[in-house]
């Protein structure tokens, strides 16, 4: 019975983690990009003037394949490199101007993720705690 029920569990987060990544696509084609660069502009217009080993530590990719995102990014004005004042060395990204304009046409151009995901909002705020609560108990044991 409980080898049953651990393929449940797994199926369940492999089910939710499928549909979400083809949400993700859905709305990244539709908009010219991939998801990796859809999420690179979503994280990059939630965290300004972020590093590249940050960036690839949030999206989960190694750092050359951040580097090549970025770089197409920057081919397509979409993202803008800077080089801090106070660390030369440092390179930090930001949207451009374009960038801005694009992720506003995702989301305005009625993204079937932010949809689907406002109206996962709607469920009670007590089950989305204990929803939160739970997987952070469960990343919690998976990191043991």
């Amino acid at each position: 019975m409980k080898n049953a029920f651990n393929n449940e569990i797994l199926n369940s987060f492999s089910n939710i983690n499928k549909m979400l990544y083809k949400l993700s696509k859905i709305d990244a084609e539709h908009n010219g990009l991939t998801v990796p660069q859809l999420k690179t502009l979503y994280k990059v217009s939630s965290s300004p003037n972020i590093g590249l080993v940050e960036l690839a530590e949030y999206l989960k990719l190694t750092n050359s394949t951040v580097s090549g995102v970025v770089d197409r990014l920057v081919q397509q004005e979409l993202l803008e490199r800077h080089t801090p004042s106070h660390d030369r060395r440092a390179i930090t990204i930001r949207l451009s101007k374009k960038g801005e304009e694009k992720l506003e046409q995702v989301v305005e151009s009625e993204s079937l993720l932010v949809k689907k995901l406002n109206e996962i909002a709607k469920l009670p705020k007590k089950d989305i705690e204990q929803l939160l609560s739970i997987h952070e108990q469960i990343l919690t044991i998976l990191k043991q």
